[in-house]
């Protein structure tokens, strides 16, 4: 059992990773990364912490590594004026050194490349995802300043993959 499962969420998303290396161990077929929306506050998780509303790539425990994206506070760092680089309050990645590298390289494949930080590249391709295909719940916050990237690395689930997640 994930993590994800002792806390209400919603599957909305899936985010291809192709990395060469397992990414869970001990299964080297799992490459498609749920992407959930939390329907309530988990600050008493083990391998994360969010809040309610709160985007989370992988559910922990029994899945990969997660990242959490705080929602609003992403939204409205990446399409408003930006004066520095995403805190910990706006991306948290729950990564450790070996989980890094296999997500670098998956997501190289995908366009990421070092001079980026992968987990505000991460976040950035999951906010403009949202921003597409779930206008109605985020695009409230939206600012004028246009993405760099474009959700293209994300996908919406299918009925079993919202069903399994």
């Amino acid at each position: 059992m994930s993590e994800i499962d002792s806390y209400h969420h919603e599957c909305i998303g899936i985010v291809l990773c192709p990395s060469r290396d397992e990414i869970v161990r001990g299964n080297n077929t799992h490459r498609n990364i749920p992407l959930y929306l939390l329907k309530e506050d988990s600050f008493d998780a083990d391998s994360w912490q969010a809040k309610k509303g709160d985007l989370l790539l992988s559910g922990g425990s029994g899945e990969s590594a997660a990242l959490r994206v705080s929602i609003p506070e992403a939204i409205l760092f990446f399409t408003h004026e930006q004066k520095s680089e995403p805190i910990a309050e706006v991306v948290h990645a729950y990564w450790t050194e070996r989980e890094v590298v296999v997500f670098c390289d998956g997501y190289a494949r995908l366009g990421w490349s070092p001079q980026d930080r992968i987990e505000f590249w991460l976040a950035e391709h999951l906010v403009a995802f949202v921003l597409t295909e779930y206008p109605e719940l985020f695009g409230k916050w939206r600012g004028n300043v246009p993405l760099k990237r474009d959700g293209s690395i994300c996908r919406l689930p299918t009925l079993a993959e919202k069903e399994m997640w």
